[in-house]
Formats: structure tokens, C-alpha cells, sequence
């Protein structure tokens, strides 16, 4: 399944959360794109069936 994902992309809150949910989705197969206007605190490094869109704000 492709799932989007929109956060903050800060170090705490509901920016974790949506970092935390969509790594653990991704391990179980679904394609996961976060849409954020910087890359996610915990998306730090690369992982397969993630993806990240950057966007102005």
C-alpha cells in the first residue's frame, strides 16, 4: 500500500510519532512518503520503501 505522511519535522511531538509509525509500516512492506518542509528528525538515514518529500512553505 502507498501511505502519505504529513509532519513537523521536529525533535519531539507528533513529528516522533509520524517518523516512528511510518518506519515500522515500511518494515512491513508499505511504501511510506513523508511530505514535511525539511527532512523528519528521525529519518536520518535510509531505509527502504521510505521516501521523503520536501516542500515550501
Amino acid at each position: 500500500m502507498n501511505i502519505g505522511i504529513t509532519c513537523y519535522p521536529v525533535a519531539g511531538g507528533s513529528g516522533i510519532v509520524a517518523t516512528e509509525l511510518g518506519q515500522k509500516l515500511a518494515e512491513r512492506g508499505h511504501q511510506v512518503h513523508f511530505v514535511s518542509y525539511a527532512l523528519p528528525f528521525r529519518l536520518d538515514k535510509f531505509r527502504q520503501n521510505l521516501f521523503y518529500h520536501g516542500v515550501e512553505t
